[in-house]
């Protein structure tokens, strides 16, 4: 496998295009008739939700993230904490990116737990949850849900490339990454190298 092709592939084969998804609208606007507000107004609530992803305000919350985690971490460290990690290392800074290494795995299951929880506070702020809810149930009984179903699926391949808890999960990667490509001031290693050998 070449992984750098990764890092530049398009995920999602079956993209819908955004005129699918306002023919398809238009369509659904003639099967509806009088009824056909229910779906304006679903589209608009989808809509307010989307412009929420809004990504300088994402890179502030990992941002975020990060530094209430490391402040816990260097509380931890000054009080001896036994839930972190102790490693035979001078340099405080070291000890700190290792143990950011050691405990990588509960760090982003923490960041992430706290970051959903803000992220449906924050969508109950801009649109009534149980309005849409109930908006999608009402088309789901006037269209039928597989139809209902291939026109939501259409709209998270169009507007959702990926989510953005993905997109979340992968900036706070990048910030726990730097601190395994980090050096000891001592011995000039990587903290991942460090790591290796202290740890496994």
């Amino acid at each position: 496998m070449d992984i750098f092709q990764h890092f530049l592939s398009h995920q999602s084969e079956n993209t819908s295009a955004f005129s699918d998804i306002f023919r398809t609208a238009k369509e659904f606007h003639q099967l509806l008739g009088r009824k056909s507000y229910l779906l304006d107004h679903y589209l608009s609530m989808f809509f307010r939700l989307i412009i929420q992803t809004d990504l300088c305000l994402l890179e502030e919350k990992i941002y975020q993230a990060v530094s209430k985690l490391q402040k816990k971490i260097l509380v931890d460290l000054e009080n001896n904490n036994g839930s972190i990690p102790m490693f035979d290392c001078q340099e405080p800074f070291t000890q700190q990116e290792l143990s950011w290494t050691a405990l990588a795995d509960t760090l982003l299951e923490q960041a992430l737990t706290d970051f959903q929880n803000q992220t449906v506070s924050t969508y109950q702020g801009t649109v009534d949850l149980v309005d849409l809810e109930q908006t999608e149930q009402k088309l789901v009984e006037l269209l039928g849900k597989d139809v209902w179903e291939q026109f939501q699926q259409a709209l998270i391949q169009c507007f959702l490339p990926c989510s953005l808890l993905q997109l979340f999960w992968q900036g706070f990667i990048i910030e726990i990454t730097k601190r395994f490509l980090s050096r000891d001031l001592e011995t000039d290693q990587e903290v991942f190298r460090l790591y290796l050998k202290q740890f496994f």
